[in-house]
């Protein structure tokens, strides 16, 4: 992914072109081919380009626009037959060659912020509007491409490079407390726009950003769409929807060179795989694929790495088995110089991590996940009956539900959380079990961490979606851009661009119309439109969990937590009670998880960014 970063001066100091062309030097590890900085006035900034494909790109940073608009961003864009045939005529119409910083400037140029509303992609940036002194910043709703941004009095900054902005001397280094609570409790943020550093913030994903005057507004600007559910005549119009879809966001994500995929035994990255290679056949580039999969067969029977063979073949594309190696202990690698994340993470096999990266992006800078298939299609089917019982719609309760067990001969699961409350009635559960009893006592205070805990599980309220409203929730929170940002190459720098085709806004839209019964019952529409695509093998297997912890052999390890837990835990027990915490990894007795090693984590990133 390109890098880019900018600044606005309101103080009166000069930006300085050396320190600019010093930042894009720190950049270079994002982009390879290119490298420009700007600076007019109090607004400067610098870019640093890796070419992707399919679409052109901008050369060179900010590109302008009427001699009012500057763009700097790492910006791709989807739709854009339609997005330019709502543009309408000019002298740029219909024109192929656009980037997508063009197009992006020709859209803000005729409706303003309000061209947020029509352009979809993976993009995060900022524009500058010369003409009112004013920045506009911006982050697309799924997230995988991130945005920081820094303010100080007279001075707001900003990057796709959260260790760029750590190194501005005006932005103050000191730590989070919130975030590093909510990371050891929960993993992921319950506020979205905190950053590990006080004085940097997140852009969440589906917001954006104005700046004027010294002033900071945040708004969301996107939200999924809530529409009646699909209503057509056959099964096949449903089938021949979602293959439609399905070449379309693949299509537009797949470059016209060497590309990476990720293949698992599943039936969501096997379904992106036959597409791309459909595509890439009609285009004469199916030797430029080249699938992965990374087997865990030295730690257990995997059966992952043999179902992706299957499919490979099946498929015709080439396979790589990527196989962990068996040596490579916790934290390996982790705590050294250089080897710190931007943020700490629930990631404790750095190293093999890594390798992998570099394995998958030594074939091409772009790889196609199979991320987003499960938010919709493991649906339930209590709210729809809901739903259709409301509406008074029995016929279609008859049609649909009783079609559904004549032809599969089973149940679907209701999804109405049935299980849980029952056994929250019996059991009285303790509403703070499961709460991390290892925190610092004088920390967990500050920060208000058991406070926080039972806030986020006691929310509720009316479900927003009345007939998918689990998996509308969970697109809206924080998790996945949180989980999307971490494969970008500001966190593993490694030069590959993830893109995720089924979290595409069109396909998510699309499957939030669908009616539950019968298509989101254990993916059955998947398992339908990929009928002949797919083997066998494939389509019929169930979803299934991991068989067992792959690394947890490692984990449990009495050698390894005897050696971590002789050494001095310096600035990490301003934030864990380390004597505790190591004394319930001796009582473990081998069933220990990875957010139990969150303290460690923690540890080795404190050390890490100490040494940078």
């Amino acid at each position: 992914m390109s890098g880019f970063f900018g600044m606005v001066r309101r103080d009166g100091k000069p930006i300085e072109t050396r320190f600019l062309e010093k930042i894009a030097e720190q950049m270079s590890f994002r982009g390879p081919d290119g490298r420009s900085v700007w600076v007019c006035g109090n607004v400067g900034g610098c870019f640093t380009l890796m070419l992707t494909g399919p679409a052109k790109q901008a050369a060179e940073q900010p590109v302008s626009w009427g001699n009012r608009f500057w763009l700097w961003g790492d910006l791709r864009l989807d739709g854009r037959g339609e997005l330019q045939e709502q543009l309408g005529g000019g002298p740029d119409a219909q024109n192929a060659d656009l980037t997508s910083e063009e197009l992006l400037l020709w859209a803000w140029a005729k409706w303003g912020a309000a061209c947020l509303e029509r352009v979809i992609g993976d993009f995060s940036f900022a524009l500058w509007d010369g003409q009112e002194q004013t920045l506009w910043c911006a982050r697309d709703f799924m997230g995988p491409r991130p945005f920081y941004y820094g303010q100080t009095s007279g001075l707001f900054c900003f990057s796709n490079t959260l260790n760029i902005l750590r190194r501005m001397p005006e932005l103050s280094r000191e730590l989070d407390e919130i975030f590093l609570g909510d990371f050891l409790v929960e993993g992921w943020q319950f506020d979205p726009w905190r950053t590990v550093y006080r004085d940097i913030r997140r852009l969440p994903g589906g917001h954006v950003l104005k700046f004027s005057n010294d002033e900071v507004e945040v708004r969301r600007f996107r939200r999924l769409p809530i529409d009646e559910p699909l209503r057509l005549k056959r099964p096949e119009e449903y089938l021949d929807a979602y293959r439609s879809l399905l070449r379309d966001v693949v299509a537009e994500r797949l470059p016209g060179k060497a590309t990476s995929l990720y293949l698992s035994g599943g039936l969501d990255s096997t379904t992106v795989c036959a597409v791309a290679s459909q595509i890439a056949d009609v285009r004469a580039q199916k030797q430029q694929l080249k699938a992965f999969t990374v087997s865990c067969k030295p730690f257990f029977d995997d059966p992952e790495p043999e179902l992706a063979q299957v499919a490979a073949r099946h498929i015709g594309i080439e396979h790589e088995l990527i196989l962990p190696d068996a040596q490579l202990g916790l934290f390996q690698g982790a705590g050294t110089k250089g080897a710190a994340a931007p943020e700490p993470n629930d990631d404790a096999f750095f190293a093999s991590e890594q390798r992998t990266y570099q394995t998958v992006a030594a074939h091409g800078n772009v790889v196609l996940s199979g991320d987003g298939g499960d938010q919709i299609l493991t649906g339930q089917w209590w709210p729809y009956l809901k739903y259709l019982w409301s509406n008074r719609e029995w016929r279609r309760i008859f049609r649909e539900f009783g079609g559904y067990l004549w032809s599969q001969r089973r149940i679907p699961p209701p999804g109405g959380g049935f299980r849980t409350r029952f056994r929250a009635l019996l059991n009285k559960e303790d509403p703070y079990e499961g709460f991390p009893e290892w925190l610092n006592e004088n920390f967990e205070k500050r920060a208000a961490l058991r406070q926080r805990w039972s806030n986020f599980r006691s929310r509720s309220g009316k479900p927003e979606h009345p007939v998918h409203p689990l998996a509308y929730e969970s697109l809206h929170r924080p998790y996945w851009p949180t989980v999307l940002e971490t494969e970008d190459t500001g966190w593993n720098r490694v030069r590959l661009e993830s893109r995720a085709p089924l979290f595409d806004l069109r396909m998510l839209t699309f499957l939030l119309r669908l009616p539950p019964v019968p298509w989101c019952m254990h993916k059955y529409l998947c398992r339908q439109a990929m009928q002949g695509l797919l083997p066998r093998e494939i389509l019929t297997r169930p979803k299934t969990p991991l068989l067992m912890d792959p690394f947890g052999d490692r984990v449990a390890n009495v050698e390894w937590i005897g050696g971590l837990a002789k050494r001095v835990p310096g600035e990490i027990e301003e934030f864990v009670n380390w004597k505790k915490w190591c004394e319930t990894l001796y009582q473990s007795k081998g069933f220990l998880t990875f957010p139990s090693l969150r303290p460690a984590s923690l540890f080795y990133w404190l050390k890490a960014v100490e040494s940078d």
